[in-house]
């Protein structure tokens, strides 16, 4: 059984990395805790375009509140948790999730998701 607020703990900092990626424009940092099967055909130039988008809609970050979790489910034999924050920004506010699981000791992302 996996403690959840250790689970929570791990995906905020994993959030908090995210964040500085969107804010940098760091592709290398922001899909560093993805395994690659599951970036598919996510690359620099769609990540490049995305965070343009998101900086025109959003602004940038200034913080983060943690609003739930979501009920864990199972994708491809992985148990996976899901974490929402409200995302803070210049412009707007924003539901982010971040849905993490634990493979052969390691934690991953498997979803990160701004709406």
């Amino acid at each position: 059984m996996t403690d959840s607020s250790e689970v929570q703990a791990i995906a905020e900092k994993y959030l908090k990395e995210m964040l500085e990626a969107d804010d940098t424009e760091n592709f290398d940092l922001y899909t560093k805790r993805y395994e690659d099967k599951y970036l598919g055909n996510f690359s620099r130039e769609r990540f490049s375009e995305d965070i343009k988008g998101m900086h025109e809609r959003n602004g940038m970050n200034t913080g983060y509140e943690f609003l739930c979790t979501l009920r864990n489910f199972n994708f491809d034999g992985l148990d996976i948790f899901r974490f929402v924050w409200k995302g803070i920004y210049e412009k707007r506010d924003a539901v982010i999730e971040i849905d993490v699981y634990k493979k052969n000791g390691d934690w991953y992302i498997i979803q990160s998701a701004v709406h």
